[in-house]
Formats: structure tokens, C-alpha cells, sequence
């Protein structure tokens, strides 16, 4: 009974200091992060979100630390309130602009005529070139200096021969409100036109015109930033290679070389990734630059036919038999993405980023953003990264003899001991 007690014994002592302490990882201190940004520790990042004054909705644009540490198609972002609770956004990448673009013609007053009470006038259009259709939706008419108003009909020719019937509207001047212009509803490519002006007793005449074609353009444009790039270069093989290094991944959407010197070159370059695959670029695929007497012509951008977020590119240049350019600087322009969000819930906002496994929310916001677009919104700022879990330190802080491993090891050296000992006293019993 002796030797089976002081052996549970034995094997308490050595085992409570792991009964205590189970394998315990330390967790990694959150680094001054306050607020309820702590409330979700899968995100590996945060950033306070700055807002200059109370609104209703906010914009930030990304800056290049997310890039590096956010999810490639940014999926894991996310906004919370000090609360832990998210904060409803939507991103947008460009956005679109509507412009009005007006085309005029002059056109000359060939031929006027009376028949009945009606005055018949006949206009001829001059093209803006030649060969060049002539398109008008809207006819300007200049209007006598009195007081009138007649109705009128106008006629669209191909010849000033074949007339057909276009529209019919009111001309007038009275008493300072003016009507001067015929709306046609469409584009028509007419080289003549008349106007016949009804029961013209005063034989009123409208001695110029002009034609205009008023379209509305849109074009999208997307958010772009601009900054140095890290770059190294080597001369080689009579050619110039431009190492340019993109670790945080980068939406690269052009690249402008500074070259130094004077006088005029020309190069071919082709532009790679970093594993060695061609991207296209647009343009002639040449760099050079043209001194004239009183003038500089100077290409020395480079855009991908489409934007490229490859972690390094090789820019080749190719210098024949002439010397190497003086390259001393090199920019890259790269894509920025903009995040709407309602700015509500308790401040600070913090936006979270760093989880390879979150999905991409879905948030009613997004379908008010034409709304939105309406209304003011305040541009906030992004304050420094913050790390948020950091699981190489955990391992480092961490004993070995806490972790799973060690404490498995423990427990088998300490049963063949006690095994030894129990069979060594029963052998001298």
C-alpha cells in the first residue's frame, strides 16, 4: 500500500502543473486597438476611419496598406461602429459623367419665294468638311426686329429638289419672350431646308440659320492615385531591364518613365510580369522623344491594354546599338476603389481587412446609391494600420512545454518513469 500510494503521489506533483495549464496558447495583444473593433478577431487589421464632422454619409478611398493586406478582390472588408455592430457600404471603382456635346452648321439663304399668304424660304447647309455628313436635330432661326408670331413648316432635302416633311412649329418675338429655334426630334443629314412661313402678310424674312446637333456623352472615369515606384535596373545584352517591384499588389494601370537628357530617341519595350508573361499595352509599344526648334514631342507612358495587380513587373527596353536611356524615375499609377457608407452607430468607425475567410457582404445601401450620389457626402480619411492578432507572436510567447505537443511528450516520459519505479520496488519486494 506504501509503494502504490507514494507512486500517486509522485504522480500528482508532476502532473498538476499541466492540470493547471492544459496546453494554453497566449493570445496576442490588440495593440491600443479600442472599441468594438475587438469584437471580431478574425479580421487581422484595422483602421480608425476619420470623419471631419457629423453626415449622414461618408467616402474614403483605399490607400495602399489595404491593398497589401485585404483579400485580392476585397471581400473581406468591413466598417464597424465602436459597438462591434457593421456598418452598411457599397464600393465603386469609377464613376460616370454626363456632358452635353454641340455640333453647329451655318446654313445660307438661297432662294425665297411668295405663293399664296405663305413666304417659302430655302436654306443650303455648309458641311464642316468635305465628304462630311451634315446631322442636326435643333434649327435656329434669326428672327426680325418686331413684334410677331407665325406658324411655320419645315421641309428637309437631299438635293434642294425632293422635299419632305419634317416638322411644324411656332416662330414668334413678343414683347421680349422669344421662340427663334424648330426641334426635330431626332438627327437628319438634309443639306437643304425650307421653311415656309404661314399667312406672312408683313412678308417677314428669316435671312440666316443655324443648324446644331446637341448629343449627351457619357464616360466613366475611374479613381486613380499615383506614386514612386521601387524599381531597380540592369543593362544587359543591349537592353535595358527595369525591375519594378508591386508587394502590396497594386491595381498597376500605367507606368511613366522619367528620362533624363536632351536631344531626340526612339525605343521599342515590351512589358512583362513578374513569371515572364507578355502584357499587351496600347499604343505603338515605343518610347521617344522629338526636339524640334521650338518644340517637344514626348511619349514616355506606358498603359496595359488592361490593369495588372502582378507583384513585380519587367519593363524591357530595347537599345540596339544606342546608348542606354537615362532613366531617373519611374511612377506608377495605380486603380483606387471608393467605399460609400452610412455614417451612423457610435464613433469611431474602424474599417477591419485581413481575413481570407470572409465573403463579400451584401448590404441594402447599394441599391440607393443614385440617392446617394445626390446627397453631400463627407470625404473621411483612413488613420494608420493597426495589427490586430498577431499569431507568429503567440507562438513565440508561448512555453514549450504549454503547447499540445510538449504537454503529450510530458505525459509519456512521466508513465515510463512511473512505470520504472513501480517495477524496481515490486523486483525488490
Amino acid at each position: 500500500m506504501r509503494i502504490k500510494s507514494s507512486a500517486a503521489i509522485l504522480l500528482l506533483a508532476v502532473l498538476s502543473p499541466f492540470a493547471l495549464f492544459p496546453g494554453q496558447h497566449l493570445s496576442a495583444s490588440a495593440g491600443g486597438v479600442a472599441g468594438g473593433a475587438d469584437t471580431h478577431p478574425e479580421w487581422k487589421y484595422s483602421k480608425e476611419i476619420v470623419l471631419p464632422g457629423q453626415t449622414p454619409y461618408g467616402e474614403l478611398y483605399l490607400d495602399p496598406e489595404v491593398y497589401a493586406g485585404a483579400a485580392d478582390d476585397l471581400r473581406d472588408l468591413r466598417i464597424v461602429d465602436n459597438t462591434g455592430t457593421f456598418i452598411p457600404f457599397y464600393k465603386e471603382s469609377s464613376e460616370e459623367f454626363s456632358e452635353e456635346q454641340l455640333t453647329t452648321y451655318s446654313a445660307t439663304l438661297i432662294h425665297s419665294a411668295k405663293k399664296d399668304a405663305n413666304t417659302l424660304l430655302d436654306y443650303k447647309v455648309t458641311p464642316l468638311a468635305e465628304n462630311v455628313d451634315v446631322q442636326a436635330n435643333r434649327l435656329e432661326f434669326g428672327l426680325p426686329d418686331v413684334n410677331f408670331l407665325l406658324h411655320t413648316q419645315l421641309l428637309g432635302s437631299y438635293d434642294g429638289v425632293a422635299w419632305e416633311p419634317l416638322a411644324d412649329g411656332d416662330l414668334y418675338s413678343v414683347n421680349g419672350r422669344v421662340q427663334s429655334s424648330i426641334e426635330l426630334g431626332a438627327s437628319y443629314k438634309y443639306g437643304y431646308y425650307r421653311l415656309i412661313a404661314e399667312n406672312n402678310a408683313a412678308n417677314l424674312q428669316f435671312p440666316s440659320l443655324t443648324l446644331l446637333r446637341s448629343t449627351r456623352v457619357t464616360h466613366t472615369d475611374h479613381f486613380k492615385q499615383q506614386q514612386d515606384a521601387v524599381y531597380e535596373i540592369r543593362q544587359k545584352d543591349r537592353q535595358t531591364e527595369i525591375i519594378l517591384q508591386n508587394p502590396g499588389r497594386l491595381n498597376i494601370s500605367g507606368l511613366q518613365l522619367e528620362i533624363g537628357g536632351s536631344g531626340s530617341f526612339t525605343r521599342q519595350f515590351e512589358l512583362y510580369d513578374g513569371e515572364g508573361r507578355l502584357l499587351p499595352a496600347t499604343g505603338s509599344g515605343e518610347l521617344y522623344r522629338l526636339d524640334f526648334k521650338d518644340t517637344e514631342i514626348a511619349s514616355t507612358t506606358i498603359i496595359p491594354a488592361m490593369a495588372v495587380s502582378a507583384s513585380a513587373l519587367r519593363l524591357v527596353i530595347y537599345n540596339q546599338d544606342d546608348t542606354p536611356l537615362p532613366v531617373e524615375g519611374l511612377k506608377l499609377e495605380y486603380l483606387l476603389d471608393r467605399l460609400v457608407f452610412a455614417a451612423e452607430g457610435g464613433q469611431p468607425l474602424r474599417l477591419l481587412y485581413g481575413n481570407a475567410e470572409a465573403a463579400a457582404p451584401q448590404y441594402d445601401i447599394v441599391n440607393f446609391r443614385d440617392y446617394i450620389a445626390g446627397e453631400g457626402k463627407m470625404l473621411a480619411r483612413l488613420g494608420a494600420a493597426e495589427l490586430r492578432q498577431s499569431p507568429a507572436a503567440d507562438t513565440a510567447q508561448t512555453s514549450w512545454f504549454q503547447g499540445q505537443t510538449g504537454f503529450n511528450i510530458v505525459i509519456i516520459a512521466v508513465s515510463l518513469l512511473l512505470i520504472l519505479f513501480l517495477a524496481r520496488k515490486l523486483g525488490r519486494k
